[in-house]
């Protein structure tokens, strides 16, 4: 018996404009709830994440698409009946850097060696509240990973995946929204300062000054390398003359005048990869800057809340249906 799955793919042909979705495919289906590592089962309640593992009103897919002329993947997930209206979109920028953090699915057990899973089951919360949700793995994988920039040029992946959700029909490109973790915090400010087209932006233990995060976090290896990046020294051009410029150029506390779009800022004061300080800077720069912000540190959580997972959710989600219809 012959079986069919569905498998879109591009001519080759087509395959050069920037935005333009190459393929998409079915995402692997989550593992049962008793296969997580205790990392996995810690992070979600059995109830939240068994929903989502199970639930039918969502297609879950692991995209590639054009960017720079480069094939980048991603997840997308999208209604699979989207009906007669025009569904919001939240970009959900992940953290980590190279492999480190990956949102594709490795085919590891899911947990601490493959968090994508989790990604996927955090991703859906905003699904199921009326959003489609759409994410780049950026361009750092395979034999490139350890060379990512860290908010070099695959900032361009970001920003490219507005022209591929301009291509979906039951989308509205009027009422884009964007969500950085960690890394992808700094995505979302180094996307904003560039001009992405967004209604509202929420950031959740994001990096705004990197000088001082690593100078904070030495034994991540950031600098001069560890098993998931090269480091900046041997990555970033002429290291020892221009790392102030680096650095500056990635770090929203010294341009934050260039912040033009309401950004909620989430974070843990006891968070121990990326210190509270980071967030306390960058409100004090939008401040001085007059910018529209707000700032709300939780007490006591880890590093993407997830002992304050509905609170933080809630939050999100407000804040942008609140800045749905505004014009910046």
């Amino acid at each position: 018996m012959l079986m069919l799955m569905w498998v879109s793919v591009l001519p080759a042909s087509a395959q050069q404009q920037d935005g333009q979705i190459l393929s998409s495919k079915p995402r692997p289906s989550l593992p049962s709830y008793e296969s997580l590592d205790d990392f996995g089962r810690g992070y979600f309640p059995k109830e939240v994440y068994n929903e989502a593992r199970t639930q039918t009103a969502f297609d879950i897919l692991e995209i590639t698409y054009s960017s720079d002329h480069l094939p980048v993947r991603g997840v997308l997930i999208r209604p699979r009946s989207p009906g007669g209206r025009k569904w919001p979109v939240i970009i959900f920028n992940r953290g980590g850097n190279g492999q480190l953090g990956s949102i594709i699915d490795n085919g590891l057990p899911c947990g601490l060696a493959n968090t994508s899973g989790l990604d996927v089951v955090d991703l859906y919360q905003f699904a199921k509240a009326g959003f489609v949700v759409i994410a780049s793995d950026y361009r750092y994988q395979g034999d490139t990973a350890k060379r990512d920039q860290w908010g070099g040029v695959e900032v361009d992946d970001v920003l490219n995946l507005v022209p591929a959700l301009k291509s979906l029909s039951f989308v509205d490109s009027e009422r884009l929204f964007m969500l950085g973790l960690s890394r992808g915090g700094t995505m979302a400010y180094l996307a904003i300062k560039r001009g992405i087209a967004i209604k509202a932006a929420a950031v959740v233990g994001a990096v705004t000054d990197v000088s001082a995060w690593v100078e904070a976090t030495p034994q991540m290896g950031l600098v001069n390398g560890n098993a998931f990046i090269d480091g900046f020294a041997k990555i970033w051009p002429d290291y020892e003359h221009h790392a102030e410029e680096e650095y500056r150029a990635r770090s929203a506390v010294y341009w934050a005048d260039q912040i033009n779009v309401p950004v909620l800022i989430l974070h843990s004061r006891t968070d121990r990869l990326v210190p509270v300080t980071q967030a306390l800077r960058v409100a004090e720069a939008l401040q001085q800057s007059n910018k529209v912000y707000s700032l709300h540190i939780f007490e006591n959580d880890g590093h993407a809340l997830p002992r304050n997972r509905d609170e933080r959710n809630r939050m999100i989600i407000d804040w942008f249906e609140h800045h749905a219809s505004a014009s910046h």
